[in-house]
Formats: C-alpha cells, sequence, structure tokens
C-alpha cells in the first residue's frame, strides 16, 4: 500500500502521537505508545507488536522505510511526512526519520509460582527516565526474565525511558505491583531470595551467595528503599564507597549487583 502524506502539525494522529508522549494517563487509557526513531520501532515490530500507523520523513521512505512498509501488515496506515513536521512533534533534539503509534495494552499478569524466575527485579518508586530505562536494559543484558516497579515510579513507556531501553523493553516481562509487600511474600514462597540495596548495610555484595534464585530491590534516588520493604528482604547488600561519594546513581548501584550475579552465576 502507498503511503499517504500528511502536511500539517494539526492533523488527529499527529496530535495523538504528540498526547501519546506527553501522558501517561491517555497511554493507559487508549492502550497504545508512542515510538520515535528507527531502532524502537524496529525492535517493537521484532517482538511482535503491532502498530496502527507508520510515519516516515520523506528522504528516509526512499531510502531505508519502504523496506519496513514492505513489511507491514496492509491494516496499517502509513504515511510520509516532511523533515520540519517530524520535528515539531519530535521529543529529542534531533528529528528522527520514522515514528510509529503502536498498541500496547499493559498485560495483568498470573503469576506463576511453580515456574518463579531465576532472576526478578523490583524498583521501588524510581523516579528518573533516565535510571528506569538504563536499568531496564541492563536487567535484559543480566538475563531477568522480569522487572516489577511499584506505584509512584515514573512510566516505563514514557519516550525517554524507551529511548534509554534501547529497545530492550519490548523483549522483557514488565509488571507494575500495586502491593510490594504481596509481590515479595509470594517471590519467597516461590523460593526466592530477597536481597536489597541499601547505603552502609552489613553485607558487602560480593560476599553475599547470589547463585540460588534471587529478586533484587533497587530504590528511589532520593530516599533509597521503603523502610517495609527493606523489613521484608531477606538480606541487604551495599556497595562499598570511598571519598565523600555518599550514594551511587541508582541505574550505577543496579549494574553492579546484576553483574555481580551474573559472575557468581557463570562460575
Amino acid at each position: 500500500m502507498d503511503p499517504g502524506s500528511i502536511n500539517s502539525p494539526s492533523h488527529p494522529l499527529l496530535k495523538a502521537f504528540s498526547k501519546l508522549q506527553n501522558s501517561r494517563r491517555y497511554r493507559k487509557k487508549a492502550g497504545r505508545i508512542a515510538l520515535e526513531g528507527p531502532n524502537l520501532v524496529t525492535e517493537a515490530l521484532k517482538a511482535g507488536l503491532s502498530p496502527e500507523v507508520v510515519f516516515f520523513s520523506d528522504e528516509y521512505y526512499k531510502n531505508v522505510g519502504r523496506s519496513i512498509a514492505a513489511g507491514l501488515p496492509g491494516s496499517v496506515r502509513q504515511y510520509i511526512m516532511s523533515p520540519r513536521l517530524f520535528k515539531k512533534i519530535a521529543d529529542t533534539e534531533a528529528p528522527q526519520p520514522v515514528a510509529a503509534i503502536f498498541y500496547y495494552n499493559r498485560t495483568v499478569f498470573e503469576r506463576e509460582l511453580y515456574r518463579p524466575p531465576g532472576l526478578a527485579l523490583l524498583l521501588d518508586r524510581l523516579q528518573d527516565p533516565g535510571n528506569m530505562g538504563t536499568i531496564i536494559r541492563t536487567a535484559a543484558g543480566a538475563g531477568a526474565e522480569v522487572v516489577y516497579y511499584t506505584a509512584g515510579s515514573t512510566d516505563p513507556f514514557g519516550p525517554k525511558v524507551l529511548r534509554a531501553t534501547a529497545g530492550t523493553v519490548f523483549h522483557l516481562r514488565l509488571e507494575e505491583v500495586s502491593d510490594p509487600l504481596q509481590l515479595i511474600g509470594e517471590l519467597k514462597k516461590g523460593g526466592l531470595q530477597v536481597a536489597a540495596a541499601a547505603a552502609g548495610a552489613e553485607n558487602l555484595y560480593w560476599k553475599v551467595d547470589f547463585r540460588p534464585p534471587t529478586a533484587l530491590i533497587v530504590g528511589n534516588e532520593a530516599g533509597g528503599i521503603a523502610a517495609e520493604l527493606l523489613l521484608e528482604a531477606d538480606l541487604r547488600v551495599a556497595i562499598p564507597l570511598h571519598g565523600k561519594v555518599e550514594s551511587l546513581n541508582a541505574a550505577a548501584a543496579a549494574a553492579v549487583l546484576l553483574y555481580e550475579i551474573v559472575r557468581q552465576r557463570s562460575i
């Protein structure tokens, strides 16, 4: 199907795209997400997500976009736009040559306690989109099966988080939890040890045995992990710091701990 053209920023589809970028509530209500850039669009397609509409810049369509368009179902609407219009809807400094609206209903998972994850991550009220996206990407690279996040966390489907994940968000189970204490109890029943990352904790991270199935909790950038979750953890682990550094960036701390788990399990 030959693509149509859009010439005005007031086009309803461009308004919808911008609203999906800017409103968490609208994303949930609409069951859609806005993706910007070849990498995110391609990774979403690889993961089996269905696009509703794809926008191409005119030059990109001529050189590369035709191959993407050829693989889309016939029901997907396709449009060509000028770079000027892409700049108007872009969330980035440098506008991307392709963007899309994808269907994405948040799945309500039935937790399978007879098949507990070997490695899970629980993010407690994580606020920074860059941290959230980097942690999701690192968790996927470390082989985590699931990333849970509590209410009060930044939306993992916002544009800044999506970019930071580099598309790995579509290849990992992601679940918002309204009752993290209940979740911790379920994970323990499933045979997981629960380890909380906490500054000044009694256990240095490399001295902890992470070979058993493990759920790792990483907390809010300013306040750390909620006190009630810390109390429910089987152990608290610390990354030693020197000089006047009081704490690590949440994404850096998560990376250190996740890859210690990878290291121990590869021996």
